[in-house]
């Protein structure tokens, strides 16, 4: 198997207005040397399988286009699961299926992974019709052009973009396969926030990583998304539960302080004016847990609230009382003279 080969996996669910464009854009790559490209069908409502399919039979160029089919719908991770279980590619790149890629993206990213072919991942910068978000993607950054430190990438990773951190997406980063198949780093199936999980659980296993600092990724963010689809605050924080639990299960020594950043902006993100009585309590039990590891939740303080005001005086009442009553259990008895 040629030691440059490229697997460019597209999961494919209802995108019957996109999917051509995203696979034109696979198509008319600069790089095509040893690139395969796997459509996943998970079985969706309309025609986008056939239209996927309609562009394949008239395609005549060098990427060997392939379509992998689901028995059933199962979801964007299950999706992408099968997309590397079939990918024939030293390397992964995850493509979404309303998304496109530049026309040199596997160039540049090709080009960086053969100058550093010790990095398990190749990252790089992308473009989005966002407004407010375009340098969220962006690799315009203090970012060296390879990093073997365990622990700066990590942190780095657990940053979630910003100024200083890698954005929390699965797509646009070159990720070798073997590498997640070694580590079990596959995508957990049934939740939202898949990417959150999976970047956080990859950011304590990387030990190489390069940087492409070319924009590579169109980043298109539509009404119908499955992020942007969520009108129902507490649904969506009730969806993200699970993921916010396991990811707080998964804390290590080393990283704790970066870690519990990344699940506090995770809540943060998701879960503003939440009201119903459930979410309000699997969440506080979650902030009272980073709390007990030194954790203090400041943008309370400056107006932007995950909790109703009167739940969040319920909360800081608590942590004073379980903090009155460790101080007092510290206080040694007077002794008698």
């Amino acid at each position: 198997m040629p030691e440059t080969f490229v697997s460019v996996v597209i999961p494919v669910y209802n995108v019957r207005d996109y999917i051509t464009e995203c696979l034109v854009s696979v198509s008319e790559q600069t790089y095509t040397r040893n690139v395969e490209c796997l459509i996943v069908d998970d079985c969706g409502k309309d025609d986008s399988i056939l239209l996927a399919q309609a562009f394949i039979d008239k395609y005549e160029g060098e990427i060997d286009f392939r379509i992998v089919q689901h028995e059933r719908n199962r979801g964007l991770s299950a999706a992408r699961n099968t997309g590397i279980g079939n990918a024939r590619g030293t390397y992964v790149l995850f493509v979404d299926s309303d998304d496109t890629i530049m026309p040199d993206c596997l160039f540049h990213l090709m080009n960086v992974a053969q100058r550093y072919p010790i990095a398990e991942i190749v990252a790089a910068g992308a473009k989005t019709n966002w407004k407010g978000f375009e340098k969220q993607f962006t690799m315009e950054k203090p970012f060296p052009d390879f990093a073997d430190n365990p622990q700066w990438i990590a942190r780095t990773m657990l940053m979630r973009g910003g100024k200083n951190g890698i954005p929390v997406t699965a797509w646009n980063r070159l990720v070798k396969k073997d590498f997640l198949l070694e580590h079990k780093l596959l995508f957990r199936e049934g939740i939202l926030h898949e990417d959150e999980l999976w970047n956080f659980m990859l950011a304590q296993e990387v030990k190489h990583i390069a940087f492409c600092k070319h924009g590579t990724y169109f980043y298109r963010i539509r009404p119908q998304s499955i992020m942007t689809g969520f009108r129902d605050k507490d649904a969506h924080a009730l969806a993200c539960l699970p993921v916010w639990k396991e990811m707080l299960e998964h804390f290590t020594p080393d990283l704790e302080k970066e870690q519990t950043h990344s699940l506090w902006q995770c809540i943060n993100d998701v879960s503003p004016n939440c009201r119903d009585h459930i979410v309000r309590k699997e969440v506080f039990g979650i902030l009272t847990q980073l709390v007990r590891k030194g954790f203090w939740p400041t943008s309370f303080l400056i107006g932007t609230y995950l909790l109703p005001f009167v739940f969040y005086v319920k909360f800081i009442r608590k942590l004073v009382a379980k903090a009155s009553r460790i101080s007092v259990s510290h206080i040694s008895p007077i002794q008698n003279r």
